[in-house]
């Protein structure tokens, strides 16, 4: 039988202290322009997609890390995964919201096999596909809605950024794992 790797989490680390940080700072963003944007006024699936699946995923993740429990961070990153599927199927592009879907899908897997299975012996490919997305996301996409004629206020912009701060703290994460000895 293949020996399995386990990794752990030092809450006390800066890279998961600042993982947990960021975590927590994109379930706030995304409760302030919950508030600012809709209110008592949005219908159940913009409340439980947009507002609900991020947030409890951040709370639960940066809890995770602070307590130490890798074994229980699928949870919240499942709830994660879901928000970004759900959210990829508005996409215009039918290719954007298939690759997408199979990028989230592939994400959910290789942490459930690295990070809380220890099937996966690196770390290496859960950092790439934390690390990867998000440069993309931020020279490539951000940037090109930054630099449009018609840029979006902050207020349209604070989804953007949420997703942006959990993508940080996951790469956080996925750098600071380490193998126990």
């Amino acid at each position: 039988m293949k020996h399995k790797t386990e990794y752990i989490i030092d809450g006390r680390h800066p890279l998961f202290r600042t993982a947990a940080a960021l975590l927590f700072l994109s379930a706030a963003v995304r409760c302030i322009w919950f508030a600012l944007a809709h209110g008592t006024g949005a219908d159940t699936f913009t409340a439980v997609v947009h507002f609900m699946m991020p947030v409890l995923s951040g709370i639960l993740m940066g809890l995770c890390i602070l307590f130490e429990k890798p074994k229980f961070s699928f949870v919240p990153l499942f709830f994660g995964v879901a928000f970004f599927i759900l959210k990829a199927l508005s996409f215009p592009s039918r290719l954007h919201t298939v690759l997408c879907c199979i990028l989230y899908t592939l994400v959910f897997i290789l942490f459930t096999l690295t990070a809380v299975l220890g099937r996966i012996p690196t770390r290496v490919p859960l950092i790439l596909v934390f690390v990867l997305p998000f440069l993309y996301h931020v020279f490539v996409e951000d940037m090109a809605k930054l630099t449009s004629a018609a840029p979006p206020t902050f207020l349209e912009w604070m989804p953007e950024i949420s997703v942006l701060l959990i993508m940080a703290g996951l790469a956080c994460f996925a750098v600071g794992l380490k193998k126990k000895e």
